[in-house]
């Protein structure tokens, strides 16, 4: 069998390293989060703001999204009505989005499947402005802008729903490629499940259970319940919401078929007033919501409604109207606080006070946490398994790239790298169309490679060589019979 020859070196295979698209929060008042060096590290410099003059002193920034490549590099941030680059400049034409800042959930980004620079940006609007713009999407073009990122004119506040609640939240697919969009339609009761694949956005699958999503008062015309987060579980097995604004509050609990898109087994869970933040535990077993009186934590593991209402624990006193909830990469739960400082939920799988909450674990300064948290896919199951294709030729790098020439290209049995100085122990990783690892191999030195075709089938392929995890190399393979 032919094998992968670099003049006189042995090659051994290694596995790709986790991937981090969601190690970058931007949210809050200006707050910013970098968890690359695998703690929360705070840095400065997020335009993410509300209005708190309009209103009523009221419109705080509450929904937001972040996303970075798979090196945990930031992409680009939204909070539903606008959209900044990695530079933190609003994208040429990433303003006049459809969602609204003060919405809970305003804004959430899903990678595209099967590519490597396309993403979908879907957005809310919120209760003051009626709902009237419901659910909508655009799509970022990373290779537009010279690599820094646009919204295509002509894929821009795309309508898929009216009168949606102020709630967003992204379940993996076990098919390993597409991701399940989950909204909640106001004055229903009806969850619509999307599932974006390679070929788009599909039709909606429709469940209805549960409450019924409408106010008791008149308050913005009875928008006022569509207030609260929405959260799955890290494994997709269950989904969680709350409704605010609303006596007595609503919080509940259902199981999710991640194949089907279909919810199902309505648990009612106990609230005390004004529930608005839910998170479930990375091990999946806890639950906790937020409200007025503070934070409190169900054992969710029975699957049976007395028993978990029976394990309601109260973890602290309230320390913020509303206080979203966020599981960030590191396995510890998020707080909003509305001050600098960050609360930390640092065990959530533990019962009980046991789970460790910090009221003073991170100072964001000079950023506040009133109300916003950056929204993800529940447990940070992201496919696109590199950095995009245009970011890879180095703009996105500080050192010089190689010069390098593949040939020939198309090939049918092989093919020749060819660069201008020698690298030294570096990596090869070989991707397909839908971002998956087809071959990878490590240590490698020299200044050429001949490429043997193997088994891999036709297509269009990504080679990426990478020294000191720094990117030297890439380009294109064609492989043709």
């Amino acid at each position: 069998m032919k094998t992968l020859l670099l003049i006189f070196f042995t090659i051994t295979t290694t596995n790709l390293a986790a991937q981090k698209q969601g190690y970058t929060w931007m949210f809050g008042q200006g707050g910013a989060l970098s968890f690359i060096s695998g703690t929360a590290v705070p840095f400065s410099g997020s335009e993410v703001f509300g209005n708190p003059t309009q209103m009523g002193d009221f419109l705080y920034s509450e929904g937001c999204t972040s996303i970075s490549d798979s090196s945990g590099k930031l992409l680009f941030y939204s909070n539903g009505g606008k959209v900044w680059n990695k530079l933190n400049q609003v994208m040429p034409n990433g303003d006049s989005l459809m969602g609204f800042y003060s919405s809970t959930m305003a804004a959430l980004a899903i990678p595209a499947p099967a590519s490597n620079s396309l993403y979908y940006l879907f957005t809310t609007d919120g209760i003051e402005r009626y709902l009237q713009n419901g659910l909508r999407y655009s799509v970022i073009d990373m290779c537009l802008d010279n690599g820094k990122g646009d919204v295509i004119s002509s894929q821009k506040n795309i309508l898929l729903l009216d009168t949606v609640s102020e709630k967003l939240c992204a379940v993996a697919h076990p098919n390993g490629t597409d991701i399940w969009l989950i909204a909640h339609k106001h004055f229903t009761n009806s969850f619509y499940a999307y599932l974006v694949t390679p070929t788009g956005i599909n039709p909606p699958v429709i469940t209805s259970i549960g409450t019924v999503n409408t106010g008791s008062f008149n308050f913005y015309n009875g928008c006022a319940t569509a207030i609260g987060q929405m959260k799955a579980s890290s494994d997709g097995s269950k989904i969680g919401l709350v409704f605010s604004n609303v006596t007595p509050s609503v919080a509940e609990l259902f199981d999710f078929n991640s194949m089907t898109g279909v919810l199902s087994n309505v648990i009612s869970l106990q609230t005390n007033n004004n529930e608005y933040g839910i998170e479930f535990s990375p091990d999946n077993s806890k639950l906790y919501i937020t409200n007025l009186s503070g934070i409190f934590q169900f054992d969710i593991s029975s699957g049976l409604e007395a028993t978990i209402n029976s394990t309601k624990t109260q973890i602290t006193n309230a320390t913020c109207l509303p206080g979203p909830l966020q599981l960030g990469p590191d396995g510890k739960i998020y707080v909003a606080r509305c001050t600098n400082f960050m609360g930390v939920i640092n065990s959530p799988n533990n019962s009980g006070t046991s789970c460790n909450f910090d009221a003073n674990s991170i100072d964001i300064s000079p950023g506040v946490n009133n109300t916003s948290l950056p929204a993800f896919i529940a447990g940070f199951h992201y496919k696109n398994n590199q950095i995009p294709d245009c970011l890879a030729l180095g703009i996105e790098n500080d050192f010089e790239p190689l010069t390098h020439t593949i040939f020939p290209n198309p090939f049918s049995l092989w093919t020749t790298l060819q660069t201008d100085r020698i690298f030294k122990n570096a990596t090869l990783t070989v991707y397909n169309a839908f971002g998956q690892i087809v071959r990878q191999l490590n240590n490698l030195t020299g200044r050429t490679i001949i490429f043997y075709r193997d088994n891999l089938p036709c297509g269009i392929y990504l080679a990426r060589l990478e020294e000191d995890n720094n990117i030297i190399a890439t380009g294109k393979l064609i492989i043709t019979d």
